[in-house]
């Protein structure tokens, strides 16, 4: 029989492992805990986006073969399985509502495993829902993740507004906090070379669902087009883009909008900007909320479940508005219009490094250090 290695193994568990915030932050934590020795599985139900670049850096890729994600139990449980052959010590780190009780009950009676459960959103959202089939999807897992996240030996969220929401709500107290990496460095004086100072640039950058509330952006922006002087860029694709672009066309605002698609280079999207709203009706922790006051770019978000207020630090650095109220958000741009509004240089600094990559693996690092 083969021996068993003592580099202590690390399994991540994202489902749908997809250009996005989960994605990235999973892919730059497995890099750095690869270079601190430990080795590395990530396992996804289907396509895995990165698997070139992770195979690169000497991490294993596994893509189940399943079309829902509460068939891939079995095949999840035999990876782990193996692993546990291979390895004397294995820590299953898995992310999101869904996901964590796939590995929860795919790891049961497995002996010689240790698991950290993840939630880079906000159990709130079950709470929203379409049709009668999403009210009863949600309200099972919701019930499942009560009875199942007593078993996890850590839970990790991405703000404090949720690791809150867990420990209170579900009677746990092996919950922490830890940002994720959102920015690798801190750019402490953004370039700027602006042509037209009576132009006001705003821009969304993310997914194109509905829950992100484009359409809130698009309603308050729609009674300022014949006052203000503004051009409004989407960045991010999704389900949602035909009925924005409908919405656009119908409020007569062609001129003033336009679709960028996914970017990857975040300057590129954020130089030269005034102003970044986010009106999602729930966040985790949004990375381009925090990529905006990096590159100085004054932010309006909802005040939604998860970590929107904390990272405009209370309204320090930024203005929420009502979650899903237009009206209450064309008042805070009209603010920021007439004010000229500027975020706080070392405010903005000194709150920025909660958040950058080195700050996120060392806390991860730490924990795991204590799991060996």
């Amino acid at each position: 029989m083969k021996k068993k290695s003592n580099k202590p193994r690390i399994i991540f568990f994202l489902p749908v492992f997809s250009p996005g915030g989960a994605s990235e932050s999973i892919v730059k934590l497995a890099k750095f805990l690869k270079n601190k020795n430990y080795s590395i599985s990530l396992i996804s139900i289907g396509k895995n986006n990165y698997k070139k670049y992770l195979k690169k850096i000497g991490c294993e890729v596994n893509e189940i073969n399943n079309s829902r994600a509460l068939f891939s139990i079995f095949a999840l449980r035999k990876l782990i399985k193996d692993d546990l052959k291979k390895y004397y010590r294995t820590i299953l780190i898995s992310n999101i509502h869904y996901a964590n009780i796939i590995s929860s009950i795919s790891r049961y009676k497995l002996e010689g495993i240790k698991t950290i459960f993840t939630e880079r959103s906000s159990l709130s959202e079950l709470a929203i829902y379409n049709n009668f089939f999403d009210f009863i999807k949600n309200k099972i897992i919701y019930l499942l993740a009560r009875n199942f996240y007593k078993y996890a030996n850590v839970i990790i969220t991405n703000s404090k507004f949720e690791r809150n929401y867990i420990r209170k709500t579900f009677n746990v107290k092996n919950v922490v906090c830890i940002n994720p990496p959102s920015i690798n460095k801190i750019e402490k004086s953004p370039k700027t070379s602006k042509k037209n100072n009576n132009l006001k640039k705003i821009i969304y950058v993310g997914r194109l669902s509905k829950e992100k509330g484009v359409i809130t952006i698009l309603k308050a922006l729609s009674k300022l087009s014949n006052n203000y002087n503004f051009k409004f860029e989407i960045f991010g694709e999704g389900i949602e883009k035909k009925t924005i672009v409908n919405f656009i066309k119908e409020k007569k605002l062609l001129k003033k909008v336009s679709f960028k698609g996914f970017y990857k280079n975040k300057s590129k999207i954020f130089k030269n900007k005034d102003l970044f709203i986010n009106a999602s009706w729930f966040e985790g922790l949004p990375n381009a909320l925090v990529q905006s006051i990096n590159y100085n770019v004054f932010p309006i978000c909802s005040k939604s479940p998860g970590g929107n207020f904390e990272v405009i630090k209370y309204g320090k650095l930024g203005l929420v508005f009502k979650t899903n109220s237009s009206e209450d958000l064309k008042r805070k741009i009209i603010f920021f219009f007439k004010k000229n509004l500027k975020l706080p240089y070392q405010t903005r600094i000194n709150h920025l490094k909660n958040f950058t990559q080195s700050k996120s693996n060392q806390d991860y690092f730490r924990i795991l250090e204590k799991l060996k």
